[in-house]
C-alpha cells in the first residue's frame, strides 16, 4: 500500500498520532462498509495536504480488535498484521491513553474525533486546547479532509484535580514525562524479553519507539513487560527540505555525527538535488552547510557557500532573515529555519524537545576548527524585496 511510507514509530521522526482504529470505523468518513482500511489512506493523503508534506511522518496506533475484525477484508488484515510485524503499527488493548501519552512526551499533534473526556484531568492541558488536536472530516465531494479543532471544556469538576490525580495515580494511568525523563530514555537501546516483539525484541535493528514507564519501571507498550537496558543509542533529530513552502524530502541527523548538506556533498552527505530543480540545485554549493546535533540542539555551519546563508528567525513581528557568515557556527532555537535559496529552506523539527532548554536568543559562534573563521554575528534583517544569492 503506497500510503504505508508515512507510517513510522520513530520517536524522532512522527508529528502526528493517529487511531487506527478509530478512523478506520469511521462511517462518516465515507464507504459503504462499516470498518474500511481505505478512510486511513484518505486520511493520510488529507493531512500531506494539510501540511505540505507528501510524506508527513505519523505515529499510528490500534486497538488490538481491530486486527480480527471480520467486518475488513482478509488483504486487510493482512496488511495490519505485517504493519505490525514490521514496527509500523503499535497495537495495544487500548489505544487512547497511549495517544495521549505520546502526545505528552513527545509534543505530537493528535488527530482524531474523540474528546478523550476521561483524561481530562491526567492530562490538563486537554481542555481547551486549540493547536494540538486536528479533527478528520468528510467533503462534500466525498474526500477526506483535516482542520484544526478546539477541544471542549467540561463542566466543573465533580472531584478536585488534585484528588483525581491521586487516584490515577494509585491505579498507575497518571504519567507526567518531563522532558529530561523523555530524553534519558530515548537515549537508551531497549529489549524486549519477548524475542518476536516488533519494537524491543531485535538487536538487529535499533529501537526508535517511545517505552512505557510505570514508576521507576521501563516497560514494552505492547507486552506490559520490563525492558532490559541494551546499552547507549545516539539521540537523532529531523530536518525537512522545504521548496515553496512544501517538503520535498528529509534526512535525519545523529548526534555527535556532523551532516554535509549540498548539490553533491562527499562521503554520504545530503544530495539536495535528488528532491529540488534544477534551477535551485545550481544556486546551492556543492557542500553547502553542514549540519549537527548535539543530543539538545541543532546547529548550521556555512561551508563557505557560493551564494550564502540566511537564518530565518520567526518573529511576532514579522520573520528576520540573518546572513550567517562563512565558518560560524549558529546553534538553532525553536522557529528557525536556514535559508540556502529563496525558494529552499532547512526546517528542524518544530518538536520543543529538539532544541535547548535555553531561553537566549539563536546564538552564533567561531566553529572549533583550525580554519573556521569566527566572526561577531550581525542580526541585520533581510531587506524587504531583495532575495539571497
Amino acid at each position: 500500500m503506497p500510503f504505508e511510507r508515512r507510517l513510522t514509530l520513530d520517536a524522532s521522526a512522527a508529528e502526528y498520532v493517529i487511531d487506527v482504529a478509530n478512523v478506520v470505523r469511521e462511517p462518516a468518513l465515507g464507504g459503504e462498509r462499516a470498518a474500511d482500511l481505505a478512510r486511513l489512506s484518505g486520511l493520510l493523503d488529507a493531512l500531506a495536504e494539510f501540511t505540505r508534506d507528501p510524506a508527513v511522518q505519523v505515529y499510528a496506533i490500534t486497538d488490538r480488535s481491530l486486527l480480527t475484525d471480520g467486518r475488513l477484508t482478509p488483504e486487510e488484515r493482512q496488511g495490519l498484521d505485517r504493519w505490525y510485524l514490521e514496527g509500523l503499527l503499535e497495537v495495544l488493548p487500548r489505544a487512547d491513553d497511549r495517544i495521549l501519552e505520546l502526545a505528552d512526551a513527545l509534543e505530537l499533534r493528535v488527530v482524531s474525533a474523540d474528546n478523550f473526556l476521561d483524561f481530562h484531568r491526567a492530562y490538563p492541558w486537554i481542555p481547551g486546547n486549540r493547536d494540538r488536536f486536528l479533527r478528520p472530516f468528510l467533503n462534500p465531494d466525498g474526500v477526506i479532509g483535516v482542520r484544526p479543532r478546539i477541544m471542549p471544556v467540561p463542566p466543573e469538576w465533580q472531584v478536585s484535580r488534585k484528588e483525581e490525580e491521586g487516584l490515577l495515580l494509585e491505579a498507575g494511568v497518571y504519567r507526567r514525562w518531563d522532558r529530561s525523563a523523555h530524553r534519558a530514555v530515548l537515549s537508551r537501546d531497549w529489549r524486549c524479553p519477548e524475542a518476536d516483539c516488533p519494537l524491543f525484541g531485535s538487536a538487529s535493528r535499533p529501537s526508535t519507539a517511545l517505552p512505557r514507564r510505570r514508576k521507576s519501571q521501563v516497560l514494552c507498550p505492547t507486552h506490559g513487560l520490563p525492558l532490559a537496558d541494551a546499552g547507549p543509542r545516539p539521540s537523532r533529530a529531523q530536518v525537512k527540505v522545504v521548496m515553496d513552502g512544501t517538503v520535498r524530502g528529509r534526512f535525519i541527523v545523529t548526534a555527535g555525527e556532523p551532516l554535509a548538506v549540498g548539490r553533491a556533498p562527499a562521503d554520504g552527505g545530503v544530495v539536495l538535488g535528488t528532491w529540488i530543480d534544477d534551477t535551485e540545485v545550481e544556486s546551492v554549493s556543492r557542500t553547502h552547510v553542514m549540519v549537527s546535533y548535539d543530543g539538545t540542539g541543532l546547529s548550521v555551519v556555512d561551508e563557505r557557500s557560493a551564494n550564502g546563508t540566511w537564518v530565518r528567525r520567526r518573529r511576532p513581528a514579522g520573520d528576520e532573515l540573518v546572513p550567517l557568515p562563512h565558518g560560524a557556527l549558529w546553534h538553532l532555537r525553536q522557529g528557525d529555519s536556514v535559508v540556502l535559496h529563496e525558494r529552499l529552506e532547512l526546517l528542524p523539527s518544530g518538536r520543543q524537545f529538539v532544541f535547548e532548554e535555553d531561553p537566549a536568543e539563536g546564538t552564533v559562534g567561531p566553529r572549533v576548527s583550525a580554519d573556521a573563521a569566527g566572526p561577531t554575528m550581525m542580526a541585520v534583517p533581510w531587506p524587504p524585496g531583495q532575495a539571497p544569492g
